[in-house]
């Protein structure tokens, strides 16, 4: 993978450690943070390309602040929602929000969730 900032957003220290790991040695720049307003700053500071989002998150939703930053002049960068919480409404506002993927986390590896977003970063670049 070309070099691609990549934003992960989790309150999961685990996740974001074993993602982490595994997109910088697939040769991306990767950031994580644990909030709703850490992940807002860092999109707005670092324009990624790709931001991996919770739903649950300490001081808010994950979907909320995407339909929010959907909202600002483009770029926008490529959402994940991953989470662990799927119900129909979460799916209903992930499809709204027009979010290309959103995946259970206890239904993939974490290879397969770097391999499906790298997948999709070179077959939409």
């Amino acid at each position: 993978m070309k070099e691609r900032k990549i934003l992960i957003v989790d309150d999961d220290p685990q996740i974001t450690s074993v993602l982490g790991k595994l997109l910088t040695g697939a040769g991306a720049l990767v950031e994580t943070v644990a909030t709703c307003a850490a992940a807002r700053d860092s999109i707005k500071r670092r324009l990624p390309d790709v931001a991996i989002m919770d739903v649950l998150l300490p001081d808010g939703s994950g979907l909320d602040l995407i339909k929010e930053l959907s909202k600002m002049p483009e770029p926008h960068p490529f959402y994940v929602v991953l989470t662990n919480s799927v119900n129909a409404e979460h799916l209903a506002e992930a499809m709204e929000a027009n979010i290309t993927m959103f995946v259970q986390k206890a239904d993939h590896d974490p290879r397969e969730i770097v391999d499906m977003i790298i997948q999709h970063l070179a077959t939409n670049s």
